[in-house]
């Protein structure tokens, strides 16, 4: 394969491979797994029986990294064409990789968080590639500008970026032949649009087993009209899993031809800073990145749920635009970035919760309780603690122990993260009072959290008035008295 004429080109050289409201779920990471797992197989003719993983990896460059040691990468997705609006990134997501975990966690961000700049002008997110590529003269300068606007959203170093079209991620699935997904719930959108008019062409795609070619399958990760978010992140977890598995297939792998009309479309519709020599590294981890392994998450606009860190303000403060800003400021997109992308495995655990106030701040616990649910926290109760004079906040777990009654590590791996949001000590030794609680972990709140600095307010109280109805929980008042999370928040004092 000639590939001086494409637009993959030499570390040597230090070149490179050549409006409504919601969130804009994308399907573009499945295409740069796509680069990792094909580009490696067709520099090394890889066949039936070659140990594929290991010629990659001897062959390949050590991947940059954050102080974590996570590779982290910004996924990019336009419509393209000649189209009005063709180079606008309505699909944008940031990708850590753990080299040595094989952990992949995913950060879907909305298109209409809004970007102050001088440079460019204000604008939201999805248009600071298309502004920047205008202002400077260069699709490489504007998405490494959009890059800088990104790390600013999420707080972590992004060292590579990926940016493609959609009519890349269609003709691939065709190229392989199709993917196998399994449809769980009937899917039924009379609303989605019709390319090229203000028509729609009606979506159903019936519950069960479905060979789907590149337009279905891109039907099926972008409908959005009558299905929520989260539905929308499941099924794009399910075509990415489905792709790598089918890339990865013995028929796949041995077929010369079906490979090259691959890496053919992919170059011509890809452009990316990984080098052969990284894309060679990544592809031989490809295979390790397993579907337990990859954590998608949302960030969006209801703050009763995981994520829920963004408002919509008035439009007439942003020349009439609907926009996102940030509840309680950067920081708090910043904090969930970082539970996100350095800390995955506590989505895994999941521990359940129970939240004590143990303070005279009235609604501590249920403030508090409010903010880690966005946070994707399960806090199944929260209420009074044992008293009102509590002076150091205090975690406390069980401890575990083997067959033979010896201690085992039961630290809860949720507790490197929460200590970062509140600060405390840590017990195994409950108080009596707590003995018979249902919860994995009880986060009894002390005077030295809720009278500090450090206390986190909730900013939807405070929000000046917005223009979308969005379903918050009202403001606790001076007492609380334990409730249970299956109660209805009516009853909640």
């Amino acid at each position: 394969m000639n590939f001086k004429s494409s637009k993959i080109r030499t570390e040597n050289n230090k070149k490179v491979f050549g409006k409504t409201k919601g969130i804009s779920i994308s399907i573009s990471l499945l295409i740069s797994l796509s680069i990792i797992i094909f580009l490696s197989i067709g520099i090394v003719k890889a066949v039936k029986n070659i140990n594929f993983s290991g010629v990659l990896s001897l062959a390949g460059a050590d991947l940059k990294t954050d102080g974590y040691g996570h590779s982290n990468f910004l996924i990019l997705g336009i419509g393209g064409g000649a189209h009005e609006g063709a180079d606008l990134t309505d699909s944008i997501i940031v990708a850590s990789l753990d080299p040595e975990t094989k952990n992949l966690s995913m950060l879907s961000i909305p298109r209409d968080i809004y970007v102050k700049d001088s440079t460019i002008g204000n604008s939201r997110i999805n248009e600071v590639y298309l502004r920047a590529k205008n202002y400077f003269g260069s699709s490489t300068k504007g998405v490494k500008y959009m890059k800088e606007k990104t790390e600013e959203i999420v707080g972590i170093p992004i060292h590579y970026w990926v940016k493609i079209d959609f009519k890349g991620f269609k003709e691939m699935i065709d190229a392989l032949g199709g993917i196998d997904i399994y449809v769980k719930e009937d899917l039924n959108d009379p609303y989605y649009p019709k390319d090229g008019t203000f028509e729609y062409a009606p979506l159903l795609i019936q519950k069960g087993n479905h060979k789907m070619d590149g337009e279905l399958a891109l039907k099926y990760a972008r409908s959005r009209k009558t299905t929520s978010d989260f539905d929308r992140a499941r099924r794009q977890q399910e075509i990415i899993y489905a792709t790598k598995q089918k890339a990865l297939s013995t028929n796949t792998l041995a077929d010369k031809e079906k490979i090259e009309n691959i890496l053919d479309i992919l170059k011509s519709n890809i452009e990316t800073n990984i080098t052969i020599k990284e894309v060679l590294t990544l592809g031989s981890m490809a295979s390790e990145i397993t579907e337990d392994k990859i954590l998608h998450r949302l960030i969006h606009d209801d703050p009763a749920l995981c994520g829920g860190l963004l408002y919509a303000p008035e439009r007439e403060s942003y020349d009439g635009m609907f926009v996102f800003i940030a509840a309680g400021g950067v920081e708090f997109l910043h904090k969930y970035a970082d539970l996100t992308f350095n800390h995955p495995l506590v989505a895994k655990e999941n521990p359940t919760i129970e939240l004590l106030n143990g303070t005279s701040r009235g609604g501590a616990a249920g403030e508090t309780k409010q903010i880690l649910r966005r946070f994707c926290f399960d806090v199944v109760k929260f209420g009074n603690a044992r008293n009102k004079n509590i002076e150091e906040t205090t975690y406390y777990y069980r401890q575990k122990t083997d067959t033979e009654g010896k201690p085992i590590e039961s630290r809860p791996k949720a507790l490197d993260f929460l200590q970062k949001l509140i600060p405390g000590n840590e017990s195994t030794v409950f108080p009596i009072e707590y003995s018979t609680s249902p919860a994995d972990l009880i986060i009894e709140i002390g005077a030295d959290y809720s009278n500090s600095k450090d206390y986190l307010e909730d900013a939807f109280y405070s929000l000046p008035k917005i223009e979308t109805t969005t379903t918050t929980e009202e403001t606790p008042d001076s007492t609380e008295e334990t409730q249970s999370e299956s109660k209805p928040q009516s009853e909640e004092n």
